[in-house]
């Protein structure tokens, strides 16, 4: 079987849900009704579980290639990659100290970072709504126990 983009994004995924899975094994799961902390982490790395193993399945059934009809394969975006990594690990770095509107705000920021040709003023509008939002619907609307605001203030 070939190294192909279909394999390595399979692989990729894989180590993602084993790693989410491996940090949220200390954390209590709880019932669809009343979910624990760990719920969530662990509903999401098993559906990216699944989805890496679909990924998997479909470049084992693909048809090789000939060497004649084989288009490139476009380039990879590192840009896109590396700024929306960046974004996740910020919003988990930043939560806890200073709360989820600005670490939302910081990780919508830094993930938009991925599309050129946006202007700053429209990132800072993106990002600032997008929190605002998040703020609305997890803390107040939903009820979780997230600190909105920075532990200081």
């Amino acid at each position: 079987m070939p190294l192909n983009r279909d394999v390595l994004t399979a692989g990729l995924g894989t180590a993602f849900a084993l790693t989410l899975l491996a940090f949220g094994s200390h954390l209590p799961v709880g019932t669809a009704v009343r979910m624990g902390p760990g719920f969530i982490p662990r509903a999401v790395a098993i559906g990216l579980l699944a989805v890496a193993v679909l990924i998997l399945i479909k470049a084992l059934l693909a048809r090789p290639a000939r060497a004649d009809d084989a288009a490139p394969e476009a380039p990879f975006h590192w840009r896109g990659a590396a700024s929306i990594s960046f974004g996740v690990l910020t919003f988990a770095l930043l939560i806890q100290p200073i709360g989820l509107l600005a670490s939302a705000t910081a990780t919508v920021f830094f993930s938009s970072l991925a599309q050129q040709g946006e202007g700053w003023a429209e990132r800072v509008v993106l990002a600032g709504s997008l929190a605002a939002i998040a703020g609305a619907v997890f803390a107040y609307g939903l009820g979780l126990p997230l600190p909105i605001l920075p532990n200081f203030l």
